[in-house]
């Protein structure tokens, strides 16, 4: 097993949402889709990411409150705004920097070749039939249709695209930061298992290892499969296991790591200007069905070494954030996990007309505090204003994201 090759995090999913955007909080501004706190708090933040000494402004006001080197269990705000949280608390790396993504070139034919890993020796290349699809589709998208609604999004690379085939298999890469690749025989096996009475079950992390086929075998069996594809580390956010009609493969969803931290802030709904690299994957025991690689493969082409602050220091801004009204709520949920993340920053949104194409991505560091999806349903807090996932820039301690 290639541990130094993956980082499991559990982290929740929620539902894609091309048009929907970043929840505004109360009384911020915005810039690049990022939540900026205004005059005061402002100040009162940058004071927290300056003192380092003694007890944190939220350990003096929390209602029980106690933390180690690798945990914290306490409440921080007061009144009728606050949020619990208990859980482990990763260490801070000490070599942690900002990345620029760019197009991956690494992605050329030879390794497109690869990707597909054909036994034939007929391979049809229909690389110009796939761009044309997509140049196809952007001016479908960027046209107002009778309601005057346009599908506008954002993509991170460049105007390319490469697919080849030999009828049992296809393999793509576009924008040199995507990629595609299908196994018709294996994906039909895993199709046809809902033709009668199957099963289905979320494994999780503690179950990655049990049974014949255990699903940390078939990580390691699509983490062979994206090599070709440029992708070294993979963060698991969440696999079920699909049984019926004598036949059993995995669904997995995952998003790229990169220095050993995961692109990822456990939601998909975006505003135009960003993306969020993420991937899709059907494995068997026979090997990759199908796997999806979207906003993937992007390389670093340049990283900026950065002090993080420390997770006590973040208490203290939170506190802020609470007290000025920034996030909202409760008390009612206690968060229970605490993950060290890289966030893809947003740049301006696409012109009113067209599909914007980015030629680079910014990933920030961020401390990202959540509760998994299936707790927050489960437990109700849908029906609430309480957010899921809290999200503070690792470096400036600015409110990235709450929802």
């Amino acid at each position: 097993m290639r541990k130094n090759r993956l980082c499991l995090t559990m982290a929740a999913v929620l539902c894609a949402s091309v048009f929907g955007g970043c929840q505004k909080a109360p009384g911020a501004t915005e810039g690049n889709d990022i939540v900026h706190a205004q005059g005061d708090i402002e100040r009162q933040v940058q004071i927290a990411t300056t003192d380092t000494q003694g007890q944190t402004q939220a350990g003096s006001r929390a209602d029980e409150q106690e933390q180690t080197a690798d945990w914290y269990q306490g409440s921080i705000g007061t009144g009728d705004n606050k949020i619990n949280i208990n859980a482990a608390i990763p260490a801070v790396p000490d070599n942690l920097c900002i990345i620029t993504l760019g197009p991956n070139d690494g992605l050329n034919r030879d390794a497109l070749l690869e990707f597909l890993d054909s036994e034939s020796d007929s391979i049809k290349d229909t690389s110009q039939e796939l761009l044309n699809e997509i140049e196809e589709n952007d001016r479908y998208n960027s046209t107002p249709q009778e309601n005057e609604d346009r599908c506008l999004y954002s993509k991170f690379g460049d105007h390319s695209a490469a697919r080849l085939g030999d009828g049992a298999k296809e393999a793509s890469f576009t924008y040199h930061t995507g990629a595609y690749y299908i196994n018709h025989e294996l994906k039909e096996k895993c199709v046809r298992i809902f033709s009668g009475n199957f099963s289905e079950t979320l494994i999780t992390q503690d179950k990655m290892d049990e049974g014949s086929f255990p699903a940390n075998k078939a990580v390691e069996i699509l983490l062979d499969k994206a090599e070709a594809a440029g992708v070294s580390e993979l963060s698991i956010r969440k696999v079920y296991y699909k049984e019926g009609n004598g036949y059993s493969f995995y669904e997995m969803e995952f998003v790229p790591v990169y220095d050993g931290i995961a692109v990822d802030i456990g939601t998909d709904a975006y505003a135009l200007g960003q993306v969020w690299p993420n991937g899709f994957a059907s494995v068997s025991e026979e090997g990759v069905a199908e796997v999806t690689l979207i906003d993937f493969c992007g390389k670093a082409v340049d990283k900026e070494p950065v002090t993080l602050l420390s997770f006590e220091q973040i208490l203290k801004i939170l506190e802020q954030y609470l007290d000025n009204g920034m996030i909202e709520s409760q008390g009612k949920i206690t968060y229970d996990r605490v993950e060290l993340n890289y966030y893809p920053v947003p740049n301006s949104a696409p012109a009113p007309d067209e599909i914007e194409y980015k030629p680079e991505l910014l990933l920030t560091p961020i401390w990202h505090i959540y509760i998994p999806l299936d707790e927050y349903v489960d437990e109700g807090y849908a029906e609430t204003s309480e957010p899921a996932h809290i999200c503070v820039d690792a470096v400036t301690g600015e409110l990235v994201k709450t929802d």
